[in-house]
C-alpha cells in the first residue's frame, strides 16, 4: 500500500514518527511524507491508499479538506491530547500491527461537514464548527437564528457554536452542548454565555437551513471562523448561511471501542 503521513511537526515526536515508519515498512508499504510543496502533497494524497496522521484532533483537522478532495480515508494515531477522532493511541502501536494483520478490526466511519457562507461568498467547509464571537474586549453579539425561514431564537450572548454530529464533542461540548452520535447527520446550535434563562443548545435534523443575522440597531464587533481557521471580520449588516454539506470525511476507527466509550475514557483519563 501507499501511505501518505502528515505529523504534528513537534520534535519530541520524531522518534514516534521513526517507529511508525519502521512498522510501516515491515509490511512492505510504502511512504510519502508531507512537505512545504505543496502540488507534491496533493500529487501524493491522490496517489495514496490512505493518510495517516500522527498528532491530535487538530492535525488531523489540518489535512480533512486534502482528504476530503480526493476521497482519501484517515488513519489517525494520537500523539496529542485527546484525540477523539483517533484510531490508535501513541503509547499502543501494537495496534498499528493489527491495522496491517487484522483489518477486519477496523472500520471507516462517516463524518459529514458543514458548508456556511457569509452573505454571498464563497462556501467553507467545516468538519468540526462555524464559530460567531464577539471580540474579546468588546460586549455581547446579539443574534437571530432562523431555521429555514423561521425565527427559532434570538439570542445576546458571548458566541454563537453551529456544529458538526463530530464538532459536538470540540468546542460545543465546552459550552454545554450534547453529544451527538457520530451516525446521526445533525446540526447542534450551541450558544455560549447566553443571556437568558431559557435558551438551551438546539439540535436540528439534516436538511434544515440555518441563517444568523444581527441587531443592526447597536454597533457589534463581530467574527466567524470555520473549523477554527479563516477568521473573518463582519458587520452587523451581514448574514451567515450554514448547513449540511454533500461532502463527508471517512476516518478509521476501532470496531471494539464505540464513540460513547471513547469519549468516556478519553475524557476521564485527562
Amino acid at each position: 500500500m501507499k501511505i501518505f503521513i502528515k505529523t504534528n511537526n513537534k520534535e519530541e515526536s520524531t522518534q514516534l514518527v521513526d517507529d511508525i515508519k519502521n512498522i510501516i515498512y515491515k509490511y512492505d508499504n510504502t511512504v510519502k511524507m508531507w512537505s512545504d510543496n505543496m502540488d507534491d502533497n496533493k500529487k501524493n494524497i491522490q496517489d495514496c491508499d490512505f493518510i495517516l496522521v500522527v498528532g491530535g484532533d487538530g492535525t488531523l483537522l489540518s489535512i480533512s479538506c486534502l482528504a476530503v478532495m480526493y476521497n482519501k480515508p484517515i488513519l489517525g494515531i494520537n500523539d496529542g491530547r485527546l484525540g477523539f477522532l483517533t484510531a490508535i493511541e501513541a503509547s499502543h502501536l501494537e495496534n498499528l500491527k493489527d491495522f496491517f494483520e487484522h483489518n477486519e478490526k477496523f472500520e471507516v466511519k462517516k463524518h459529514s461537514l458543514l458548508k456556511a457562507k457569509v452573505n454571498k461568498e464563497r462556501w467553507h467547509y467545516c468538519l468540526n464548527d462555524v464559530v460567531i464571537a464577539k471580540n474579546n474586549l468588546s460586549n455581547t453579539i446579539s443574534t437571530k437564528v432562523f431555521c429555514n425561514e423561521s425565527n427559532i431564537a434570538n439570542l445576546v450572548c458571548d458566541s454563537l457554536i453551529v456544529a458538526t454530529a463530530t464538532g459536538s464533542t470540540a468546542y460545543s461540548l465546552s459550552a454545554g452542548g450534547p453529544i451527538l452520535d457520530n451516525d446521526l447527520d445533525a446540526l447542534v446550535i450551541s450558544p455560549v454565555a447566553v443571556h437568558s434563562l431559557k435558551s438551551t443548545p438546539m439540535v436540528l435534523a439534516k436538511n434544515k437551513k440555518i441563517t444568523i443575522t444581527f441587531d443592526t440597531s447597536r454597533q457589534q464587533d463581530i467574527y466567524v471562523s470555520f473549523d477554527g481557521d479563516n477568521h473573518k471580520r463582519i458587520n452587523e449588516n451581514d448574514a451567515i448561511t450554514v448547513s449540511l454539506s454533500n461532502k463527508a470525511l471517512y476516518v478509521y476507527s476501532e470496531k471494539n471501542m464505540g464513540q460513547f466509550a471513547k469519549i468516556d475514557k478519553k475524557l476521564k483519563s485527562r
